[in-house]
C-alpha cells in the first residue's frame, strides 16, 4: 500500500476529519445562501409568505436550531463513548478503531456540527434597523434553508439511534471485521502467484553477499510497507532488499527491519538512502487490517475467546466467530502461500516473507480450541469448519501445499477430539462428538487419496 493511501486511510479513520469537513461545508453553504439573499433582495414573488420573516423571529429560529444542534451533537458524542466502552469490555479493545472509523457515526456528528456552524454564520448577518425598517436585513432564503437543516438534524438523530443499536450487536461487529479482512485478502493475495520464486542460485548468491541493515528508529507495529517505493529504490541503486519484519509484526528500536544486498562492490550506504527506506514504512502503536490479514483473524478470535470466558459464557457468539473465521479461511484456502516478491525489469528487487496458510489456520483455531473445553457446540462447529476447508483444499493447484494443508486439518481435527474426550463429562455429549468426528475422519481419509 502506498504512503498516500495509508495516510488517507488513517485520516478518514478519525472522529474529527469528516466532522471538520462538514463544518467547513456548513460555513461555505452559509456564505453562498447569504450571497443569494443579497442578490435576490426582497423580491420573492408568490413565495413571499414563505420567505419573509422579521429580524427577531429569524434570530430566535436560528438560535434554537444552533443550540439544539450542538446539544444533540454532545449527546451523540456521549452515546459514542458509551458504545466504545461497551464494545471494549464486552468484545475486545482491538475493535475500537472499527467504531471510530464508522462512516455513519462520523457523518451524524459532522451533520450536527455543520448545522451549528451554518446557523452561527447566518445569525451574524441579521440586522435590525429598529424603527427604520429600510435598514433591516434578514437573509430570508438562508433562514428557510437553516430550518430545513434543522429537520435534517432530527433525521440524523433518529438514524444514529438506530445505527448504534445495530452496530453494537455481536453479529454485526464480527461480520464487518470479516468483510474488511476478506477484502484485504483479495487485494493482497493473488489467486495464482506467477511471480518467480527465489531459486537456489539466487539464494546462494545472497548468502555470499555482504549485506547492510536498516534499523527501526521507533517502537511499534508495522502498519504498512510501501513495496512499490522499496522496489523503485532498489532498482535505482541496483540493490536487492529483504524485509526482516513484515506488516503486522512488532518493530523494536535499533533492530533491523530491512536487509540490503548490493550488486556493486563499490556501494556505500548513506544516510539519505537510509532515510528514504525508513520513510517507506509506517510504524505506530496499533495494528490495522490494511496489509495485515492476521489482525482481522486476531480480532474475531479475541471476540470468541471473550465469549468463551467464564465471566460471559456466550457459546452462540463463539460459534458465530468460528463461522466467520471459516469464511475468511475459505477465501485464503484458494490462494497459494507463496512469497510475493517484487521484480523490476525481470530482476528481483524485493523479497517479502508473507505468512503461510498454516499460520492463519493456527491463529483462527488453536486458541479457540484450547479454551473450548467441554463446550460441545463450539467443538462441533470447529469440526464442521475443518470439513468445509478440506473440501476447498482439493481445488488448490499446488499439490505439495495441498498435502501440507490436509495434514494440518487432520491434526487439528484429532486435537479437537482428544480435547473433547478429556473435557466433556456427559457420555451422551461425548458420543455425539465422536460420531461427528468419525464421519469427518472418514471424509478426510477419502480426500487424502484424491490429493
Amino acid at each position: 500500500m502506498t504512503k498516500t493511501r495509508i495516510q488517507w486511510h488513517h485520516l478518514t479513520s478519525t472522529l474529527w476529519f469528516v466532522p471538520t469537513v462538514m463544518v467547513l461545508g456548513g460555513i461555505l453553504l452559509a456564505f453562498i445562501f447569504i450571497e443569494i439573499d443579497i442578490l435576490a433582495g426582497n423580491d420573492f414573488g408568490i413565495f413571499g409568505a414563505v420567505f419573509r420573516v422579521q429580524p427577531s423571529g429569524a434570530r430566535e429560529m436560528l438560535g434554537v436550531i444552533a443550540g439544539t444542534a450542538i446539544t444533540v451533537a454532545g449527546t451523540v458524542f456521549s452515546i459514542t463513548i458509551v458504545a466504545l466502552t461497551l464494545a471494549s469490555t464486552q468484545f475486545s479493545p482491538r475493535i475500537l478503531r472499527n467504531f471510530m472509523s464508522d462512516t455513519g457515526n462520523q457523518a451524524v456528528l459532522g451533520a450536527l456540527v455543520g448545522v451549528f456552524a451554518y446557523c452561527i454564520i447566518v445569525l451574524r448577518t441579521i440586522r435590525d434597523g429598529g424603527e427604520n425598517a429600510a435598514d433591516n436585513f434578514v437573509p430570508a432564503v438562508s433562514v428557510v434553508f437553516g430550518i430545513l437543516l434543522g429537520f435534517v438534524g432530527i433525521g440524523c438523530l433518529i438514524y444514529y439511534i438506530h445505527h448504534v443499536a445495530i452496530s453494537i450487536q455481536a453479529t454485526n461487529i464480527i461480520s464487518v471485521i470479516a468483510e474488511e479482512t476478506i477484502a484485504e485478502i483479495r487485494e493482497t493475495f493473488p489467486v495464482r502467484d506467477d511471480s518467480p520464486l527465489i531459486d537456489a542460485e539466487t539464494e546462494k548468491s545472497l548468502a555470499n553477499t555482504d549485506f547492510s541493515e536498516v534499523c527501526s528508529t521507533r517502537i511499534g507495529y508495522i502498519q504498512n510497507a510501501d513495496t512499490a517505493e522499496l522496489g523503485r529504490l532498489a532498482e535505482k541503486y541496483d540493490l536487492v532488499l529483504k524485509m526482516q519484519r513484515r506488516v503486522g509484526q512488532f518493530a523494536i528500536k535499533d533492530l533491523p527491519i530491512l536487509r540490503i544486498f548490493p550488486k556493486s562492490k563499490n556501494f556505500v550506504l548513506d544516510q539519505t538512502l537510509i532515510k528514504k527506506l525508513r520513510n517507506a514504512y509506517d510504524i505506530s502503536n496499533y495494528r490495522t487490517v490494511e496489509g495485515d490479514v492476521a489482525f482481522g483473524l486476531r480480532q474475531i478470535a479475541d471476540i470468541a475467546l471473550k465469549a468463551l470466558s467464564p465471566a460471559i459464557n456466550d457459546s452462540t457468539t463463539a460459534v458465530i466467530c468460528v463461522d466467520y473465521l471459516t469464511a475468511i479461511l475459505s477465501c485464503l484456502a484458494k490462494r497459494p502461500s507463496c512469497p510475493t516478491n517484487v521484480f523490476k525489469n525481470g530482476k528481483m528487487r524485493l523479497i517479502i516473507e508473507q505468512q503461510r496458510y498454516e499460520d492463519f489456520f493456527d491463529l483462527a483455531f488453536n486458541q479457540i480450541r484450547q479454551n473450548a473445553g467441554g463446550n460441545v457446540a463450539v467443538i462441533l462447529r470447529q469440526l464442521n469448519s475443518i470439513n468445509i476447508l478440506s473440501k476447498i483444499n482439493l481445488k488448490l493447484d499446488c499439490e505439495n501445499e495441498r498435502r501440507e494443508r490436509h495434514e494440518l486439518m487432520e491434526t487439528q481435527a484429532r486435537l479437537l477430539f482428544e480435547m473433547a474426550r478429556r473435557t466433556i463429562e456427559a457420555d451422551a455429549d461425548l458420543q455425539t462428538v465422536e460420531r461427528y468426528y468419525r464421519r469427518i475422519e472418514k471424509s478426510l481419509t477419502e480426500r487424502e487419496n484424491k490429493i
